[in-house]
């Protein structure tokens, strides 16, 4: 910094503080009653700067929270009418605010914040680099605000803030952007007006509502007040919002219903064609072919039935089913003349023959 520069510096930091305490008496001082019924003015940019500043655009975005607090970011583009380099900017929220953070477009910047319980918190940015005659620089400060927001109790429940703007240095062009909490609704009453003054623009994304204001040639220390009425999410929410919050609920049910059944379907058939191979592993070819005749009668079946069935021998048949009988796959019973053989074992129900499978799942 020059030493010149530096020495004007500290004499409008002088004259600025006197400036200030003038200030605190004038129209734009700050109510210290929050009824719903008093307009609390907020004058979050003030400041007796020197004239040849100017801003080529002010864009200020007011986020309001679920909590009813305010999330402020307000975008300068400064240009510097001045022979002399520009190394601060220095403005005054005259506001209880949470906490401050200074940026540009590369990284954080360095700042002062003066707090008087008086006029309020005095901001002074340093700028990134000094700033030439007719050079333009774009930073942002963002804070945090609360007890703004007033809550109306009635039918139905509304909230309401009534927001105002002081701006610090003659400005080209000015645009407000106001977020509502999500699922919130601007106030539909014919008695109150919702929105003052009219909005230039009013859009919704994401289930959350956008107010825009624009502005062109705003004098330094002119004020813009806006007053916003609305119904937060949490006392009403819209059939839409809530249709879509039971379709998804169904959907995501049906997906899991879905998706369990095929699992199980998908295991059962794995598990019935492991216990086939299983089987079919344990038996000869001719004991498999005895079992598959006495399935095809349903699961019990006569000894003489078998041997028409196979084309076996009386006592090949016999022989095989003593086997059988052994493994506790089958039981045999005498019944007249010849014996009825029941399968018991329920794991070799499922053996049958290819021709019988392939007529089956024809059917």
């Amino acid at each position: 910094m020059y030493p010149r520069s530096y020495i004007k510096m500290l004499v409008f930091l002088t004259l600025l503080t006197l400036s200030i305490h003038k200030s605190s008496n004038s129209n734009c001082e700050i109510p210290i009653s929050k009824s719903p019924t008093t307009s609390d003015f907020i004058c979050p940019l003030e400041s007796n700067s020197i004239i040849n500043e100017t801003l080529f655009t002010h864009k200020m975005k007011v986020k309001i929270n679920q909590e009813n607090t305010l999330e402020i970011t307000s975008t300068f583009v400064l240009i510097n009418n001045d022979t002399q380099p520009l190394n601060f900017f220095t403005f005054i929220i005259n506001k209880t605010i949470d906490s401050v953070f200074c940026f540009d477009l590369i990284d954080s910047l360095q700042f002062i914040w003066l707090v008087n319980p008086v006029t309020g918190n005095l901001i002074n940015v340093t700028l990134r680099y000094p700033l030439l005659q007719d050079e333009i620089y774009a930073f942002s400060v963002s804070y945090k605000i609360k007890d703004t927001v007033y809550r109306v109790l009635g039918i139905p429940e509304y909230f309401e803030l009534n927001y105002g703007v002081n701006h610090p240095r003659n400005s080209l062009a000015f645009n407000l952007e106001l977020l509502l909490p999500i699922y919130a609704e601007i106030l539909d009453i014919e008695r109150l007006e919702p929105l003052f003054p009219k909005p230039s623009k009013i859009s919704e994304e994401n289930d959350i509502i956008k107010i825009s204001w624009e502005y062109t040639n705003r004098n330094i220390n002119q004020s813009d007040l806006f007053l916003i009425r609305y119904i937060p999410g949490s006392i009403i929410l819209s059939s839409e919002n809530s249709n879509k919050v039971f379709l998804n609920i169904l959907s995501l049910f049906v997906g899991l219903m879905s998706g369990s059944l095929g699992v199980i379907i998908f295991y059962s058939v794995r598990k019935k064609t492991r216990e086939k191979d299983l089987v079919t592993s344990l038996l000869s070819k001719s004991e498999q072919e005895i079992i598959i005749a006495i399935n095809l009668d349903g699961g019990v079946s006569t000894q003489r039935r078998i041997c028409d069935k196979t084309g076996y021998s009386k006592s090949k048949v016999s022989k095989i089913l003593a086997k059988l009988e052994e493994k506790k796959v089958l039981k045999r019973d005498r019944w007249g003349r010849t014996n009825k053989i029941t399968i018991i074992n329920q794991s070799f129900k499922q053996l049958e023959s290819s021709k019988t499978a392939n007529t089956t799942s024809e059917s």
